[in-house]
Formats: structure tokens, C-alpha cells, sequence
């Protein structure tokens, strides 16, 4: 059976045209607030020893740009302006630290971009000094960075095993010659295949590879060509994320050519055929847009109903605390979200004047958290019992019926069911669990407007 077809059936493009947050937190970022370096201090003050927690530091820097990308970014082929970056981020962790007044245990360490793999050896030693001495960063530690496969030497590879990493993400995108030129980043699948090999020779084997669809000239041959150089390169975890076509907010996505994306109806198929393609060799579905060998942690976790979503997408790690360092960056307390300011620039000055670079997030109030858990099942497990997570938070166990009430048109086309007060999500179209996610969202449901990318 087609089964884009069997969907069409029940006008799932209607679904699909529509806009929803892609919730790596809640609320979105979009809702954030003002917010005041003394208030995140004070968020930071009320953690204690015996909690863990994760860091994500961003290096926002790359030496191209890809017109895809919808990172927060900026373009040098220079060193000195990634030196001064680091040492603002050196400066800042010596705040944090100074402000914790202990050494916090760290679960995780991540490194993301921007291209974080810009750092020259040297220097992200120097970065890894400034960590060590204000967090404990064990043995245990999951440390993971992402990588450009076309900048990776030898050099920053036997630095990388030097300096603990064991997870790795390489942005691959797709392999095609046809697409990688449209979206501005040729990198041969032989490069990618080194720059593995490279990796592996030194112990870093637990490799991810970030697949892209819905981009410039991507067809059925295209994508199943991709999927068969995946099978070779073999790695641990793949995600596969949808494209988001935002030229009003990404203005180098304007160099694109825009007739060669494919509608929405093709981007639909391209999902089914990663989907398919990686089952058919063996990879797990994790959540709407992961993948993992059965025996890697993501999967491990799925089955056992831990696994969780954060800003850097699932993950296996504990979720209860991050800790955002580098511009733009975001941190997730027990209190609320409080996000870094995004340039550089400014990231500079505000650190210079011995001030936390926070200026927006969130304060969590009313019923965010219960909220928030209902829709973190809903994206990790797809489906929740909110009846017992309103319970779990001292509400009653009919809080949410009248959520429950507005999901009648998806239980209607077959996307959701609900028994009792248990929804489960049914659909083989997994990124429209962002849609039903959404009518437990007290602040996006219904909007619109460009707010937030389409669904598909």
C-alpha cells in the first residue's frame, strides 16, 4: 500500500501545511520575555551539589555559509575573531562557576554551532581548562561536538580524543553532488568516509550523521542513493529534520533556488522513504525525526520510556538542568529558560562589564510545567496519560479534558486516539505530533503568521 496515499485519503496535507513549534523547550522561544542577568544569577544560586546537570556551549562561527542553514551564525575565515570568542566564553564559565560557588557534576557536554570544530586544538584545550575548573566533568560524561566533515585534520582529531570527546555528529546532509551544490556545501560521500575512518582510527566510534530533507533538488533517486551511502558509512545515530524555508528570517536562504524544492506533497514521500530506507537496514525510529542501531543509548531509552528532548534535539541524558554558554545560547533551570544575547558582539561587551549575558527567556508560572510534561510525552514516547501527569502535579485528573475535547478533528482522521485520558499519537507521519503537541500549548495553539516553521 501507498501509504502517503492511505493519508492523502484522510487529507493529511491539510495538517501538514499548517505551523507548530518544534518544542525543544516549553514554551517556545519565540514567547520569550526580557529577562535580567540578576534573575538567571538567582536561578543559578538555588542549585545544590547533589544535582547534575548538562552543558551546551555555542561557537557561533563557521568558514562558509550554507544557504540551508538556520543557525545563528556568522561567517569568518580569520582566527582571531574565533580566539576572542573563546576567550568571552572562558570569561563567562569563570562567572558561572563564580556564581555557582561549587563544581556541579556534569552528565553531558556539548559543543554545537555554528561549526564548534572552527576552534583551532590549541584553544579548545585552553576552553576545556576553563570547564574542568569550574564543573566536574567525569568520566561518565557523554562530551559530543559537531563537526564539519570538510574542516576535520588529523590534528583536531587526536585532540578531540585527547580531550575526552566520545560522541560525534557530522553534518552530512546529503550526499548528492546535485543537491550539496544547490545548498552551497560540496563534500564528496569519499571525504565524509575519511573524515569517519579518521575519527574511528582514535577510538571516537559513536558517530552520528545529520541527514536534511525537503532541500533544493532532492528526488526519490537522489534520496535513495543518499541512503545507500549511509548504509556504508554505517554510523551509531542519524537524524533526518526537515528543512525549514524561512527567507524572512534567514535572508541567505533567499539564495536558493525555490523552484527546485519539492512541494509539500514530495517532502512527505522523502520522510516515508528515509523512514522506510533505515528501518530496512536495521536503524530504530527514535521520535519524529531520529534514528539509532538498537543497542545505542537513544534506542535503549525509547524502549524504556526515559528518553528525552532538549534544545540539541532526544537525547539519553538526564533533562532536568542545562546550562547554555556562548551567544545565543539558552539554559533550562528548575525556574525557567533564560537565553544569552545572539551577537557576538554584544555577548563581548556585556561580559566585559562582569555581567552575566543573559537579556530574555522565561519564568515558568502557572501551569508550564504540567503543561510541558504532557507535550515532552508526546514528543518522546507519542503518547502521555495526561490525566496522571496532571495528578503527578497536584491538579485534578480532569484538568486537561477540555484539551482533550479539542482534539476531536485529529481523533476523527485518525492521527490520534484517546482512551480515557491517555492520547496516543497513530500516525505514520510522525512530525505531525508537533500539531497535536500543540493543543496542550497554552500559548501557540492557533496562532499562525510565520511564527514558526510548517509541519512537514
Amino acid at each position: 500500500m501507498d501509504t502517503l496515499k492511505s493519508w492523502q485519503d484522510r487529507d493529511m496535507l491539510h495538517w501538514l501545511g499548517k505551523e507548530a513549534p518544534r518544542y525543544t523547550s516549553y514554551p517556545s522561544a519565540h514567547h520569550f520575555e526580557a529577562l535580567d542577568a540578576d534573575t538567571h544569577a538567582g536561578w543559578l544560586g538555588t542549585l545544590t551539589p547533589g544535582q547534575s546537570l548538562g552543558l551546551y556551549v555555542h561557537v557561533p562561527f563557521c568558514e562558509q555559509m550554507c544557504w540551508f542553514c538556520g543557525c545563528n551564525t556568522q561567517i569568518t575565515k580569520r582566527s582571531e575573531p574565533v580566539e576572542a570568542y573563546v576567550g568571552n566564553l572562558i570569561a563567562e564559565i569563570a562567572m558561572v562557576g563564580a556564581t555557582l560557588g561549587f563544581r556541579p557534576r556534569v552528565h553531558s557536554l556539548h559543543f554545537g554551532g555554528g561549526s564548534p570544530g572552527i576552534v583551532a586544538p590549541d584553544t579548545m584545550a585552553r576552553l576545556f581548562d576553563a570547564l574542568h575548573e569550574a564543573f566536574d566533568i567525569g568520566a561518565g560524561a557523554e562530551v559530543s561536538i559537531e563537526l564539519d566533515p570538510r574542516r576535520l585534520t588529523a590534528e583536531k582529531a587526536d585532540a578531540y580524543a585527547r580531550l575526552g570527546f566520545n560522541r560525534i555528529s557530522l553534518g552530512v546532509q546529503d550526499t548528492q553532488g546535485p543537491v550539496q551544490a544547490a545548498i552551497n556545501r560540496i563534500q564528496p560521500v569519499g571525504l565524509i568516509a575519511d573524515c569517519m575512518a579518521m575519527l574511528r582510527d582514535r577510538g571516537l566510534d559513536a558517530i552520528g550523521i545529520d541527514l536534511v530533507y525537503g532541500l533544493p533538488k532532492q528526488t526519490a533517486a537522489s534520496l535513495e542513493a543518499t541512503l545507500a551511502d549511509v548504509a556504508r558509512l554505517d554510523p551509531h545515530r542519524i537524524s533526518a529534520f526537515s528543512y525549514a524555508h524561512v527567507p524572512w528570517v534567514k535572508k541567505h536562504q533567499r539564495l536558493l533556488d525555490e523552484s527546485s524544492l519539492p512541494d509539500m506533497r514530495d517532502k512527505v514521500r522523502q520522510y516515508l522513504q528515509i523512514d522506510a530506507g533505515l528501518h530496512a537496514i536495521g536503524y530504530v525510529g527514535i521520535g519524529m525525526d531520529h534514528f539509532a542501531k538498537p543497542g545505542d543509548g537513544l534506542a535503549l531509552a525509547a524502549a524504556k520510556g526515559t528518553l528525552r528532548r532538549n534544545f540539541m534535539g532526544y537525547t539519553d541524558m538526564p533533562n532536568d538542568r542545562l546550562i547554555g554558554l556562548g551567544a545565543s545560547s539558552i539554559s533550562e533551570l528548575d525556574q525557567g529558560l533564560a537565553q544569552n544575547i545572539p551577537q557576538a558582539t554584544s555577548y563581548e561587551t556585556i561580559l566585559g562589564r562582569g555581567q552575566l549575558p543573559i537579556v530574555r527567556g522565561w519564568r515558568y508560572r502557572g501551569d508550564d510545567r504540567v503543561r510541558r510534561d504532557v507535550i515532552a510525552g508526546l514528543m518522546c514516547d507519542f503518547t502521555a496519560d495526561v490525566g496522571a501527569v496532571a495528578v503527578r502535579h497536584g491538579l485534578p485528573e480532569t484538568y486537561f479534558d477540555a484539551d482533550i475535547a479539542r482534539l476531536g478533528d485529529f481523533v476523527a482522521a485518525g492521527i490520534v486516539t484517546v482512551a480515557g485520558r491517555t492520547v496516543t499519537f497513530d500516525a505514520p507521519l510522525k512530525m505531525l505530533v508537533r500539531s497535536v503537541a500543540c493543543i496542550f500549548d497554552r500559548y501557540a495553539s492557533g496562532e499562525g503568521g510565520n511564527r514558526y516553521s510548517r509541519v512537514a
